[in-house]
């Protein structure tokens, strides 16, 4: 049968729209945190504001960072892009709500320090990610396609590592460092496995005569090669062998993004912004390599990734996947084109940052990639926000 969209099936076009689809709560408190977040983190670091001191300064940032916003950030897209995969419901209405009361009570009290017990603060935070796979699991297991149900086996090992940053937290076990780079190397698979479906994809569409060129063995080593990374990582081996590792597996991400490359692209900020972003993730590894052999400072590597990487592809998905399912046209806002310029420029800076030649302006580098970081967000939010409030413009559900 043909399913006809009546007049009475439109959304009115004033109706209150944060909570119709995943997408829309959690891309807003991705990009007002992403603000928030690091504009207290310096004073935090400097001493002259006063947060919870759970985990510590460089554990608070480093978790709120990962398991805040780019959690946000994931599981807004995974609550959008499930029900796409498999054309089944995913929680909108009072289930989203609850859902967001849950990812915002973790980031209060992991911010603020009430006089509430440790295990309080332990069991809200931890409490975000299996209610995600909660609303995930019928839909994945009943379409029963493995490459999406491999995502409920990473938000798994992402509640492992926040469950160890979480015990150092309460002085149960010394796992902190070792769950924050877990919790990276996570964000990181996300970037691998996704990037390497949509950017060639959404690259081609716009650009006649593109064709994305993809190697099988590339691409099984592309996600392998995070995922030996991460285990490395976790039985803390050989540092040679890690570094070793590292630059291969960035040699093998230079290729894949080589292919998915057209000259073309530089006249549209919608797609070279991935294209940037998983160049960075590709120099981090190398730059993790190259720390491995005491070459560069590992704080370089880590910003390629969260800065470069994880920052410039979310604000870029973020901004296309906010553009379709509010049925806009695929063009991003001028503000965000050029927060996209802003945050580019605040990567180099930070990683520059972790260059022994910049070590006497080490300060102002971090203080001014904070800025620009803060500086982009805030144009992204300013943009989208007022498109996430509102129902599509086409009147459709979603």
């Amino acid at each position: 049968m043909l399913n006809i969209e009546r007049p009475e099936d439109r959304i009115p076009e004033d109706a209150f729209a944060l909570f119709f689809l995943g997408f829309r709560p959690f891309f807003s408190m991705a990009g007002v945190s992403a603000v928030i977040l690091m504009l207290i983190w310096l004073p935090f670091l400097g001493g002259h504001v006063a947060l919870n001191d759970y985990y510590g300064v460089i554990g608070w940032h480093g978790h709120e960072m990962l398991f805040g916003y780019s959690l946000a950030v994931i599981a807004g897209f995974l609550l959008t892009a499930v029900r796409n995969w498999t054309s089944m419901e995913v929680p909108s209405g009072a289930p989203l709500i609850g859902l967001t009361l849950v990812w915002l009570a973790g980031r209060v009290l992991s911010s603020i320090d009430f006089g509430q017990p440790d295990w309080l603060t332990m069991g809200v935070d931890l409490a975000f990610v299996p209610l995600v796979m909660l609303g995930l699991a019928k839909p994945l297991l009943a379409a029963k396609v493995m490459r999406n149900i491999a995502f409920l086996a990473i938000l798994t090992m992402f509640f492992i590592a926040n469950l160890l940053m979480h015990l150092q937290a309460i002085g149960a076990a010394n796992t902190g460092a070792l769950g924050m780079q877990m919790g990276l190397s996570l964000v990181i698979l996300v970037i691998v496995v996704l990037g390497g479906r949509v950017i060639p994809f959404f690259t081609r569409n716009p650009l006649p005569g593109m064709e994305p060129r993809q190697w099988p063995l590339i691409e099984i080593a592309a996600v392998a090669g995070v995922v030996l990374i991460i285990l490395l990582d976790l039985l803390q081996l050989s540092p040679m062998i890690l570094a070793v590792v590292s630059i291969i597996v960035a040699v093998i991400h230079y290729v894949r993004m080589s292919g998915w490359y057209d000259k073309r692209i530089w006249s549209h900020p919608i797609i070279w912004v991935l294209h940037v972003a998983y160049c960075w993730i590709a120099t981090g590894f190398l730059l993790k390599g190259l720390a491995g052999f005491q070459l560069v400072s590992l704080s370089a590597a880590t910003h390629a990734f969260t800065v470069g990487g994880i920052g410039m592809i979310t604000l870029g998905m973020m901004g296309r996947v906010s553009l379709g399912h509010t049925g806009r046209m695929l063009e991003l806002p001028r503000q965000t084109v050029w927060g996209i310029f802003i945050l580019a420029v605040a990567a180099v800076v930070r990683v520059a940052a972790g260059f022994a030649i910049f070590a006497g302006a080490y300060n102002a580098l971090i203080g001014i990639a904070a800025l620009l970081w803060a500086i982009a967000f805030a144009l992204f939010s300013y943009n989208y926000i007022p498109y996430l409030l509102k129902p599509r413009v086409d009147g459709r559900p979603g």
